[in-house]
């Protein structure tokens, strides 16, 4: 799981991907037959986010894996990572 989180994040900040690149590589080696990930279906659905948002993926894997743990929802205080389907913006007291 962090090793995709730190591809993600490399491909980008050090390959100067964009976002479909970075997408597009990390669905490639989700369908490698040689490869198997940890949380595969949770992947899959980070992936969906992210394609959607404007979160980064980081923040739509949390959400994908809290839901698939069966959590309501992912309490967040970042505003960007609140506007994804299944995270939930923490108000300050």
């Amino acid at each position: 799981m962090t090793v995709v989180l730190e591809l993600g994040w490399v491909l980008r900040s050090s390959f100067e991907f964009a976002k479909d690149a970075v997408l597009m590589t990390l669905s490639s080696l989700f369908s490698a037959a040689e490869l198997t990930f940890e949380s595969e279906r949770a992947l899959e659905v980070a992936l969906q986010l992210f394609r959607k948002g404007s979160a980064d993926l980081a923040d739509c894997l949390h959400v994908a894996l809290a839901t698939q743990a069966g959590e309501q929802s992912l309490w967040t205080f970042d505003k960007g990572s609140a506007k994804v389907s299944g995270a939930r913006l923490m108000a300050k007291t």
